[in-house]
């Protein structure tokens, strides 16, 4: 591993607001006050009250800081003009532990607790080596230059950054002791990772056993503490210890932003009483707001639309209570699920307790028949759970229509992306994610341009757990910047694209529906940078035609004798013991097509006879399917 020296900004708390913080030089900032822009070319922001604190919750009226980043930007018309962009942090737990009970914060998960809450949040040595998440958002209509400044003064020479996706390409200059990023104007916007050299963490597990867990030498103290690596505790991800997102907007389109005039303007502070107001819009303007880790704001049958202006930091999770056809969530502000513990349960005083109906989602609606939620613009972080799930008696013609959307600080386990019912469009997305990212369980989906950092639990694409008709389903340009896994499951594999087993009975192979079909499956244009996991994980659970993987490039599989890097797909029957079918109703009987499917710089194919499990491919196909599938 090679780590920057930060060690003086361990457990610093400070209150900065437009002046420098006495007393540490690493803060200390070159302006007397801060300046943003708000132009027509330019628009940035900043919290009077952030909080430099990497240990424990902030105060309900802060916003946690970065303690290692400072960012400023310029826009090409006036390029020596660098204007300040707060740069927001978060934490693995947020501070809290893993604990049960939101107003206590000893009451920690353990064996032996009467409390029912998991020990496993699948948080482990995180908090001890120091890993948090940084990022900053600002809107423009021209290119921009980006400046990074480092406040525990690590060096930022260009040769030592590395960008993600890497494909990215943007220039980068050294300017004094700044980091300088030329990023050209996209009216889709970019979101991407700033990672140094020198601040990279070589994820490492314990043994070779099927299920492992994380170690580390830094912390003797702290979880998972070996005096040195073994040769049996191979690397499984690298990632930096403390990453730095950076996500720049287009200016909204008018469509996305409501008319303020007859909005219920929300005061700062506490929030109340929003399921008694009789208007539509509910407007959170720049400011912090918070809910408590016991409450969520619920909305009123009237309000249909929430807007969070840029600069608006809201601590609550939100619900939807209207029959509204057009729902609407937009703006470029931050709700942060940070006051919750981990699968807080409405119906148990929101403490720790999982349940798949009533553990807090931050987005959540009874939906009517015909509905459509639009997403645009907002950042997402610290979800304590599963991110959004809507409910109603016809969710077949509920639909999502998202963009630009970003979720930061998934680094609980069961932190999964929005769901994507029929009809839907997902496109221009960042995902930190714990658990599944892009859910494809239903028909006439198109989901684009998504860049995802992963942690250790689940696949990339899931679309198991139950038997369905799906058809018409498209993938493209998918960017993994990172993964980390650590273990393998054969019910619920750890893959690119997975179908786990039945949800109510995983260890059986008994119980796929052979009436059921899915087909048009298109996953495109994808790339996995770093160490990933196997193209696929198959247990399926209904008959698959028509799925086609093209433009593959996956930089590293998983290494043997781990079976993470490895693609399987198993044989599953219905009751009477009936196989699926693969192929039926496909040209030429082919139901998996694998084309232009890359390892490093290997093309796996057929003809090249480097497609098998113990082979550059790694691919473990049940001989049941031969003459079903191909790799070309």
């Amino acid at each position: 591993m090679r780590l920057a020296k930060h060690s003086w900004a361990v457990g610093l708390i400070s209150v900065l607001g437009t002046a420098p913080v006495d007393g540490h030089p690493g803060l200390m900032s070159k302006r007397g006050t801060n300046h943003t822009a708000d132009s027509a070319q330019l628009k940035t922001w900043w919290h009077g009250t952030g909080e430099i604190n990497t240990k424990t919750p902030v105060q309900n009226g802060n916003v946690r800081q970065s303690h290692m980043y400072s960012i400023q930007v310029s826009s090409s018309s006036d390029r020596n003009t660098f204007y300040d962009s707060f740069v927001y942090e978060t934490i693995p737990r947020n501070g809290n532990g893993n604990i049960y009970d939101p107003n206590d914060l000893n009451s920690f998960c353990q064996d032996g607790n009467p409390n029912s809450c998991s020990t496993d949040d699948q948080i482990t040595i995180e908090p001890d080596i120091g890993v948090d998440m940084a990022w900053t958002q600002y809107l423009t209509s021209e290119d921009t230059i980006v400046r990074v400044t480092r406040l525990d003064n690590g060096p930022v020479n260009p040769s030592d950054v590395v960008i993600r996706p890497t494909t990215l390409n943007f220039p980068m200059q050294l300017n004094d002791n700044a980091l300088e990023i030329t990023v050209p104007f996209s009216s889709r916007g970019y979101r991407f990772s700033v990672e140094f050299r020198d601040n990279l963490w070589e994820y490492h597990r314990a043994d070779q056993q099927p299920n492992s867990h994380y170690v580390q030498n830094k912390v003797s103290t702290g979880v998972g503490y070996v005096s040195q690596y073994t040769a049996t505790m191979p690397i499984v991800g690298i990632e930096p210890l403390n990453a730095l997102l950076v996500f720049m907007s287009p200016f909204p389109s008018a469509d996305q932003v409501p008319d303020l005039g007859p909005a219920y303007n929300v005061p700062q502070g506490l929030v109340t009483g929003l399921n008694q107001v009789s208007n539509s819009v509910v407007y959170f303007g720049p400011g912090v707001y918070w809910c408590t880790g016991t409450a969520q704001a619920i909305l009123s049958s009237s309000t249909n639309w929430v807007y969070l202006a840029p600069g608006a930091y809201v601590k609550c999770a939100i619900q939807y209570m209207s029959s509204s056809l057009d729902l609407r969530a937009t703006g470029f502000g931050v709700l942060s699920g940070e006051q919750y513990v981990y699968q807080a349960n409405t119906a148990q005083g929101f403490k720790n307790t999982k349940s798949d109906d009533t553990s807090l989602k931050m987005w959540r609606a009874q939906a009517a028949s015909g509905a459509k939620w639009t997403l645009s613009g907002l950042t997402l972080n610290a979800p304590p759970f599963n991110s959004m799930d809507f409910y109603g008696s016809d969710l077949s013609s509920f639909s999502v229509d998202a963009s630009d959307y970003k979720q930061v600080g998934a680094f609980f386990g069961q932190t999964d992306g929005i769901e994507i019912y029929p009809g839907s469009h997902i496109r221009d997305i960042f995902y930190h994610v714990g658990d599944d990212a892009i859910k494809t369980y239903y028909s006439n989906i198109l989901c684009e341009r998504v860049t995802v950092w992963k942690s250790n639990n689940a696949p990339i694409v899931q679309f198991g757990w139950s038997q369905r008709n799906i058809d018409n389903v498209t993938v493209d340009a998918v960017n993994v910047v990172h993964t980390r896994y650590i273990s393998q499951g054969v019910d619920w594999p750890r893959s690119l694209v997975a179908s786990a087993a039945y949800y109510g009975n995983q260890d059986a192979t008994n119980t796929a529906d052979t009436s059921k079909h899915l087909s048009n499956f298109r996953f495109t244009n994808w790339r996995c940078e770093g160490i990933c996991p196997g193209l696929f994980g198959f247990n399926p659970l209904e008959n698959i035609d028509t799925m086609l993987f093209q433009n593959i490039w996956i930089e590293q599989l998983s290494p043997l004798p781990m079976t993470v890097g490895t693609s399987t797909f198993r044989v599953f029957t219905d009751a009477s013991n009936k196989p699926i079918s693969l192929g039926d109703n496909s040209p030429g009987n082919l139901g998996l097509i694998i084309e232009n499917f890359q390892v490093g710089s290997e093309s796996i194919n057929i003809a090249a006879n480097n497609w098998q499990s113990d082979q550059t491919g790694r691919l473990n196909i049940d001989a049941h399917w031969w003459g079903r599938w191909t790799v070309r």
